[in-house]
């Protein structure tokens, strides 16, 4: 699987710009708004249906245009899908998969899958557990078919039983019939995600094998109850415990949705430990064994967006980060105020260069004859 092309119009400052896109790395450079990130930002939003800078999609329209259109063409399987997406300035969102219209974002995910590291990408280690369950359960997303069906059912119990407590004050049949099924799929979930990380640090550690700092982390999944509770009846038990706090507090505390992943270092956790410029390799490397995953278990090879990848990195670091960029076997897409920044850790063969000014895209070829 791999990203053939994609075509944005009226899309923030790209009015009409098309990118033919190499297997391996993409190297995209220019000036700070010129346009590049808004590159990657259509890929992602091709991806996931919303943006990483933005939560209101009306912003990203051109102010002349009533919507934009994003497309791109994927070969997977030996086959090569055709994806479309547009979006108005009413909110209203049209896809369309080999020329006929879909209805749900997942179809396009699960075509494209997609990691993303911005400067802001922190937020995996200092924001809360909801960023880092996002994260992995991304990669379950496309390495565990029963997941998504699973995951979607389990939030349906979870909306309904936190409707319930808004309107109910005491712990009856209703109760006992959601959560019966709410402790059900959350020992599924708790199945599913338990054999994901163990996959993920497995493949972190082949990674970062020989970087004795990084083979110093640990790995722990939390389940979002106490590790006492081991059978769904006694999850079930808990809930009806702790139904009266959960109706004061108008939702419930314990299950799948209050999971997270922690990574400790001699029992601390990573980010009080490491600094900023370590915190940043992990980054890298959580990121790559994730594709790594993906491409071994899910057969696919996912996507990997670098935004201003020289932010806050000195030249060892660097040097690390492309030593697990060389072990990645997908395709990759970079920004960068210069080329220089990247294009020394890259051979001619693996890399095809573009220029961004002022809204425009153009090919470019440097003395090495890098092109695309």
């Amino acid at each position: 699987m791999s990203l053939l092309s994609v075509s944005a119009s009226q899309f923030r400052n790209l009015t009409a710009v098309s990118l033919n896109a190499h297997a391996q790395f993409n190297l995209i450079v220019g000036m700070n708004g010129s346009g590049k990130t808004s590159l990657l930002e259509a890929i992602y939003y091709l991806a996931h249906g919303r943006s990483f800078r933005t939560s209101r999609p009306q912003r990203l329209i051109q102010h002349d245009s009533d919507a934009f259109v994003l497309h791109a063409k994927v070969s997977a399987q030996q086959h090569t899908h055709s994806l479309g997406l547009q979006r108005d300035k009413q909110g209203d969102l049209v896809l369309r998969l080999n020329g006929s219209n879909v209805n749900r974002l997942a179809e396009f995910a699960s075509l494209l899958p997609v990691q993303l590291i911005t400067p802001d990408s922190f937020r995996l280690f200092f924001g809360g557990p909801k960023e880092r369950r996002q994260f992995f359960d991304m990669g379950l997303f496309h390495v565990e078919q029963s997941f998504f069906d699973s995951w979607l059912r389990f939030n349906k119990v979870l909306k309904q039983r936190n409707a319930l407590l808004k309107t109910s004050r005491q712990y009856d049949s209703q109760f006992e019939f959601w959560d019966q099924q709410f402790t059900v799929l959350a020992f599924e979930l708790q199945r599913l995600r338990q054999h994901y990380v163990s996959q993920l640090e497995a493949a972190f550690r082949q990674l970062t094998n020989g970087d004795a700092l990084m083979q110093q982390l640990s790995f722990q999944l939390q389940q979002g109850w106490p590790e006492k509770v081991t059978e769904p009846a006694q999850l079930q038990q808990l809930l009806q415990h702790s139904f009266s706090q959960d109706s004061r507090m108008g939702f419930t505390q314990y299950g799948p949705q209050k999971a997270d992943l922690k990574l400790k270092k001699d029992q601390w956790a990573a980010e009080e430990v490491l600094s900023r410029g370590q915190l940043k390799v992990l980054l890298f490397a959580l990121k790559i064994a994730q594709n790594n995953v993906i491409r071994d278990n899910g057969q696919k090879q996912p996507l990997l967006l670098i935004d201003d990848l020289a932010s806050e990195l000195d030249q060892e670091s660097t040097r690390q980060i492309f030593s697990y960029l060389r072990d990645i076997n997908s395709q990759v897409f970079i920004t960068a105020i210069n080329a220089e920044q990247v294009s020394p850790f890259i051979t001619a063969e693996q890399l095809a260069m573009f220029h961004v000014e002022h809204g425009q895209l153009t090919a470019r070829t440097d003395d090495d004859g890098r092109t695309t």
